[in-house]
């Protein structure tokens, strides 16, 4: 079962108006051996491989002014987390703005700086957002520990995704954040 309060910071992310960054940690734990596989999230016009057997959750937040349900697909494998928030905003106007919050919370979550960061041009995914970036970020857990996040933040038309591979400095495998992040396939806007 999914649970938002093993994590405390994962809790308070989930009330708060920033995006799920850190409740990706409560996902269920799941073979420690990566396993990849094709998952395409319940209602989403995206289709990406994950390395373990995924779990959703959703939580109504505020984004870019408005309420909106987020939802989160993930899984926790080799001492990593990998997971995919997404939201539909009333209206894509808003995608850059959405993109930009989600992009600060990424950092504020973990207390992190970027240590690299392009920009992302997926197939089907609108072009040209300041914020549609890959990031590297280095911060820490809530336990002081430190931790290495790789993020692409994302927009179809108002559809905002961020997709997150995150794990301990020592224990962060820069060849599976890699595949995970290679793996995002949009199909045509519907």
């Amino acid at each position: 079962m999914l649970s938002t309060t093993r994590f405390r910071t994962a809790a308070r992310v989930i009330r708060g108006p920033v995006l799920l960054s850190l409740s990706i940690a409560a996902l269920s734990a799941c073979s420690p051996a990566l396993n990849w596989r094709d998952v395409q999230p319940k209602g989403l016009n995206v289709l990406l491989t994950f390395p373990c057997k995924t779990q959703q959750i959703a939580q109504g937040v505020q984004l870019a002014g408005e309420s909106v349900r987020m939802s989160m697909t993930g899984c926790v494998a080799d001492d990593m987390t990998f997971a995919l928030a997404h939201a539909r905003l009333p209206t894509p106007a808003k995608a850059a703005l959405a993109l930009a919050q989600m992009h600060q919370a990424a950092l504020a979550n973990v207390h992190g700086r970027v240590t690299a960061s392009t920009p992302v041009a997926l197939t089907n995914a609108t072009p040209g957002l300041a914020d549609a970036r890959d990031l590297q970020i280095d911060g820490q857990a809530p336990d002081g520990k430190a931790i290495r996040e790789r993020v692409l933040l994302f927009d179809q038309g108002g559809d905002v995704y961020q997709l997150t591979a995150l794990g301990p400095v020592a224990k962060f495998k820069s060849d599976a954040a890699q595949t995970f992040a290679e793996s995002v396939k949009l199909s045509p806007s519907r």
